[in-house]
Order: C-alpha cells, then structure tokens, then sequence
C-alpha cells in the first residue's frame, strides 16, 4: 500500500449542505457551498453545537450543482476525495477503530469523531480517509462496499452500507445543545487527527485489491452464467425442433416480458440510469444485481440465501421467467409453468401424452400438474427449487439436504476417487513444477495421453476419459510430441484434444467462456465431457499478470475453479519453479493453498524424478524416476532428423547410479582421467570371476600401481604420492572406485564395458 504526503486534497472544496431541508434540485442557477479538509479538521477539534435538523453535512465529493444531492448526479460528475465510514453498532472504542483502519489503509491519514448520538455507553464513529488523488463516483461506491466489507471481514467492525450510495449525507461533528452541560461542553465527545504515514493512494491500497477481485469475481459469474444459459437455450431449442409446432410458456414469457420491468414490478431499486439494481432482498448499499437484457446476473448473497433463479458457488442468475418463478410463485417452478400455461392457453396436439410422459422424468412436473399447455420446458435446475425459508414446516425437507451420519452407522469407503490412482484425484486440481527444460510438458503430456487412451499410465491405474491440453508455450512441437506418444503406445485414436496457442485465464472476459464451449464441444464430440485439463503453463496462462500478487493469481485460481466446477475434469497446471527450488513452485502462496496434488520434476544427469510433494487426500507415493527417450519422426526439408522425446521409467540400474556419489575434488578428478586414459590406451582388462569381483567381464580394471604412478606424475601437490593415497581413499570411501587383488575399477554405470 501507497502513502504519500503530497496532494492537492488540501486545496478542494467538498459539498457541504446544513440539514435534511437543505436542498437546491429545483433551482438549476444555484449551487451548493464547499468546505476544505482544514475547516472540517477544525470542526473535529470543535464539534457544532446544533440541533440535527440544521446540522452540516457533506458529500466528499467536488461536485456541488443544484443536484449533487441526487445519487445519479453524483455517480456520474462526483470526484471524490475521501472515503467515509459510519459505525453505529458494537460500541468499538477508539483503539479498536484505529487499529481496524490502519489495517485496511496501511497507516493512512484519518478524522475520526463520535456521531451527535453517541454515548459513552454506545459509542458511535465517524472516520473520513483523506485521499491522494480523486475517484469518480462509480469508483467510490465500489471503494466503499470493498472498505465495508474488509472491515466486517478481518476486524468485525461493522459499518452502515448507506454510505456506499454517492449521494449519502456523511454530518460532520456536532454535539447537540441538548447533549452539553451548563457550561457548554460536551457531555460526551471523542475525536481524534491520526495524519499517519500520509494520503492514502487509494488505486495502490489493499482496498482497491479488494475492489478489483470483486470485479473480476461479477466478471467470472457473467461469463458461468451466460455459458449456462446457452445450454439452458439449446436445451429449449431442441425440444422446439422436435416438436415446432407446439409452444414452450417459458419462451412466451421471456418474450413478452423484459427484465427491467419486471425488476421495476418486484421492487428493485435502479442505480440512477445503469444496468444495475439492488434487490428487495437486499441489506446492504450495494446494487450487486445487473441486467443483462436477455437475463440477469446477481452477486447479492441475500439472493443466493433466498433462492432467487439458479445459484451457483457464490452468486445468482436467470432469465424473466426465473423472477416470475420466485416473486409470483413463492419460487415453485411447477406453479410457475402451469399459471402462465393456463394464461395464454395453447390448444392440444396429437403428441400431448409423449411430452406428458417426458415431463414425468422431471422431478418438478408431473403429468397431472401440466394439463392446460403443449411444451413441458427442461425441468429447473436443483437450485431453482423454492427459496428457503427457515420456518419449522419444512425443516423435514431441510435435513435431506443436509444428511448426516451416526459415529455407529459408519462404514469404511472403500472407492476412491482418482483419476491416476495414487497420483491424482478426480476433479480436483494438481501443479506439476520443476526447473526449465526438467521435462515438465513431456511428464504431464504423457500422463494426459495414458487418462485419454484409458490406460494404465507407469504402472497406476487411470479413470479415463476425454483430455484437453492448453498448450500455450511450444506451438506445433506438440503435434510431433503427441505423434511420438501415438508410436510409444501404438495407439492412434486417443480422446486427447491440444489447443496450441495462448490462453487468458487472468482476465475472466477473454477466453474463459469460450474454453468452456470447447469443453461442451468436445462433450458432444466424445459422449462425455473433458475429466482432465491441462493448462501449460501458467506463467503463459497468466497474460501478463503478477504471479507473486494475491489478486492476479487469486483470479486465475477462481477461472481455473470455473473450468472445473462447469465440467467435473481435474486441472493440472504446469509451472516454473523459483529462484530457491526448495521453496517450491514460484508465486504467491495462494496456489500452493488451492492445489490438491503438488508434483515437483528434479533432474540429476540423466535421470529425472518426480515427487509428491503434496497430497490432499491420497496417500503420497515413492518417487517414480524417468529418462527421456529421444523419437525420430522424420527428416526436414535440408535432410536433417526430426526429433522429440517421451518419457520412459528410468531402470534399477539407472536409478542406483543416479545415487552414486561422483568425485568432487580436484584430486579426486585428476584420478578418474587418469583411469580413462589408461582405458583407452589398452591398459588393464576387463574383470575376472570370483570372491570380490562382479560377474565376469562388466567392468574395466586396471592394475592399482599403475593408476597410481600415471596419476600421480599429473598432480601438481608438494607431496604427489600422499596427495593420491587421500584422494583414492576417498573415492573408495564412496564406493565410486574398488579395488581388489592389485586390480580397481570404477563401479559407476562410465566404468562397464561394453559387454
């Protein structure tokens, strides 16, 4: 967060009125008066002594004309200068404030004063946070609901949501004659200037975090919620292809009634002249819920608690009928379709009893319930069922959806959930990272290739079914990779589709809606949808955006849930490493948070390994080791070979020479080229048979004399011949070299003959 001690607040002038009285809407010649940051910190200092009614306010906003005490007016001409905060409930002290809004500010500049009905038994608070620079009134509003909700959040603190509205009064200190002694002073007053580090910056603060990730979360419900409603749509519109001649109510109904009339005829309130409404249900100053034209999106949680349309995870949507449904009908979908069914009264056909009996598979119609119209609609989502409504009646029903189990009806679970048995888990989400050029593709490339084929993948079961690979770093080379992966496990028609070409999982609005139509694309292509989405990498997947920031890589998690949660697949994202591996993958902490399955690719020469270094639920398995096994493909227009590799278990043998210890010193170095030098010139033999040899003829030996004279003539030591005698020990101490009967060998995989 950003604070600075340079800012021209001090030279605006805030709308300053006195009393609710105080009005200029008919008289567009007139204004309101200012009043400057210096004069209200005097008034902090020396509280008004008025009665409320003639009291001064202000709107913390440049704007003064005959309307700036109109919402709309302000939203659209404000320039805000501070934000504002009402507390009337708790009875905090003022330590308590202090500490909460140093919290969200970073330390900023403050006024806090207690309200003119405050008592020192309820004590309540005012708090005016100067600004560095202006916001415009669609800015505050946002700045405030983020500030409220921080505050309710992370400190319990509780503001009044009025005060996000751009038009809403903030009284500045008074303490009414009634509420003074004999002597004019105060009964009860607290106050406190708090200048802190400076200005807040509000476009650099925690707060606006918070204002952007709530954006980018209402972005993430429109584009789910568009993308449910096509196939809510196709779903309509196939019916109507198999019956055209009869009439769906739920289509009559949309097209006759729009959104905004009916969110006028429910009591909605309109946010000045926008697309945005807060809704009946609503308790806060927000208006979270937005009209779309064709339908509505609503991040009120008031809506989501009621029922309201189809809920998803943490907000709401739906079409005109959907409002119908709920504020017509008390939210039963059944009573919904047959009233406006009986109201514009479609006449029989021949094909009645068919749709009758295609409607009795749903659970909210059944044949007897719709009689008096000719298309039975796709029955309602679970979630349009009706609001709930925490009365004793219906607690019955309540308790099915809320099953629980006796401690002595337990049973063990004995299926689990995996995708690759002890590796990966059915929907849910892995991170496979490693340094560059580890092999981070060709692992999780090969592991998406054995779920689309439905085979086992190194020896671990799989539960198949159609992958999708974001191949958004290497371009065609993934066409030859998947050709070499195609000739490893002679399989050629694998439900296995790569997309190769970037992708913007930061942005919610750039390609997420249409990944989740390639998803239902390749549902109706293979019969079921994506159970695995690769998304490599993230740092490509990202766009641009800050992976050591909360609010980017938040955002990316929340598009990532959204792919997951709309098809059920499990999402592996491939990531760099940092600088210190053994902190793990780079990036904020958030990532490691959200991942059910961690992987981590190490390399030592030849031989690379892949470790769980996080299981959520499975049981974390040994290692498993591989080498990457070179392809070629072909040969490219100059003749020259095309090559690409797989990935292969590495053998026992590789594995424990993996783990052979090399030699590290210079000494230790000058002996093995001294034994390699020996080797090629034809020195020694290959080894005999019998106690203290390995089998016949695996390892070269030379004799041990004359290693050491050759070796020690290339040491540059005072003392050649102790500088040897330290260095050899060392390299058998380690068992890199051995020796037996006059003869030594290097026992690691270089010293094998070619046997």
């Amino acid at each position: 967060m950003t604070l600075t001690k340079n800012s021209d607040m001090g030279k605006q002038t805030l709308l300053i009125a006195h009393g609710s009285g105080d009005t200029r809407i008919n008289n567009a010649a007139t204004e309101y008066g200012g009043i400057t940051l210096r004069e209200i910190a005097a008034m902090v200092d020396a509280p008004q002594a008025t009665e409320k009614t003639d009291a001064a306010f202000i709107i913390p906003s440049t704007y003064k004309g005959h309307d700036g005490r109109n919402h709309a007016a302000q939203r659209e001409r404000g320039e805000y200068w501070m934000l504002a905060i009402d507390i009337d409930e708790g009875n905090p002290d003022i330590d308590a404030i202090r500490y909460a809004i140093d919290g969200v500010t970073g330390g900023a500049m403050t006024l806090t004063y207690t309200s003119s009905s405050a008592t020192q038994e309820n004590k309540k608070w005012r708090v005016l946070i100067p600004l560095s620079e202006p916001l415009t009134g669609e800015e505050y509003a946002d700045a405030q609901l983020a500030l409220f909700d921080m505050l309710r959040r992370d400190y319990n603190i509780t503001p009044d949501s009025t005060l996000a509205r751009t038009g809403q009064p903030i009284f500045l200190p008074n303490v009414p004659p009634a509420k003074r002694d004999d002597s004019g002073e105060p009964l009860f007053y607290e106050s406190e200037k708090h200048r802190g580090g400076g200005y807040m910056v509000a476009k650099d603060s925690a707060i606006w975090a918070e204002v952007e990730f709530r954006r980018k979360n209402a972005a993430i419900a429109e584009a789910k919620a568009a993308f449910d409603r096509a196939k809510r749509i196709a779903a309509r519109a196939e019916k109507r292809a198999q019956y055209p001649d009869n009439v769906d109510p739920i289509d009559v109904f949309n097209d006759a009634h729009t959104i905004g009339d009916l969110f006028v005829e429910y009591g909605y309130e309109r946010q000045g002249q926008s697309d945005s409404y807060k809704s009946p249900q609503s308790t806060t100053g927000s208006f979270p819920v937005k009209d779309f034209g064709t339908h509505w999106v609503s991040m009120s949680g008031s809506d989501l608690a009621a029922g309201v349309g189809t809920s998803s995870a943490d907000f709401c949507w739906g079409d005109a009928f959907d409002l119908y449904v709920f504020y017509s009908h008390g939210g039963n979908f059944t009573d919904a379709v047959r009233a406006y069914g009986a109201e514009i009264k479609p006449s029989g056909n021949d094909i009645r009893d068919s749709i009758m009996q295609s409607a009795s598979q749903h659970d909210h119609m059944q044949p007897d319930d719709v009689d008096d119209f000719d298309i039975i609609p796709t029955s309602a989502p679970a979630e349009m069922q009706a609001p709930v409504e925490f009365q004793i009646g219906e607690a019955t029903e309540r308790a099915k959806r809320n099953e629980i189990f006796w401690a002595r009806d337990a049973r063990p679970m004995l299926k689990s959930a995996y995708l690759v048995k002890n590796w990966l888990g059915a929907g849910q989400m892995s991170v496979v990272y490693g340094p560059s050029n580890v092999g981070k593709s060709f692992f999780a490339l090969d592991m998406a290739f054995t779920v689309a084929a439905k085979i086992e993948w190194q020896d671990c079961k799989t539960r198949g079914g159609p992958v999708l690979y974001l191949a958004t770093e290497g371009g065609i080379a993934f066409n030859n990779r998947v050709m070499a992966l195609r000739k490893q496990y002679s399989l050629d028609d694998v439900q296995l589709a790569v997309r190769p070409s970037p992708v913007n999982l930061l942005d919610p609005a750039a390609d997420l809606a249409g990944l989740l139509e390639l998803c239902a694309e390749i549902e109706q292509t293979c019969g079921a949808p994506p159970c695995m989405i690769v998304v490599d990498t993230l740092s490509r997947a990202l766009a641009g955006g800050d992976e050591n920031g909360s609010v980017d890589m938040t955002s990316f998690i929340s598009n990532c849930d959204v792919l997951r949660n709309a098809s059920g697949a499990h999402i592996m994202v491939v990531h760099h490493s940092g600088k210190d591996s053994a902190k793990g993958a780079r990036g904020h902490s958030s990532l490691r948070a959200a991942t059910d399955t961690e992987i981590e690719l190490t390399v030592s020469g030849n031989i690379r390994t892949a470790t769980a270094t996080k299981q959520r639920d499975l049981e974390p398995q040994p290692p498993f080791n591989f080498q990457l096994k070179i392809h070629t493909l072909g040969c490219d227009e100059d003749g020259d070979d095309v090559t690409t590799c797989t990935i292969t278990a590495a053998s026992d043998e590789d594995i424990a020479d993996k783990d052979q210890k090399r030699p590290a010193g210079a000494n230790q170095k000058v002996i093995v080229k001294a034994f390699k030098q020996l080797r090629a010139d034809g020195v020694g033999r290959s080894n005999p048979g019998g106690p203290g040899w390995p089998e016949i003829g695996e390892y070269w030996c030379v004799p041990e004399d004359r290693l050491r004279d050759f070796a020690t003539g290339k040491m540059s030591s005072v003392n050649p011949r102790s500088a040897y005698s330290s260095a050899v020990s060392g390299l058998l101490s380690m068992g890199y070299v051995v020796q037996n009967e006059g003869m030594c060998w290097i026992a690691a995989k270089e010293g094998r003959t070619s046997k």
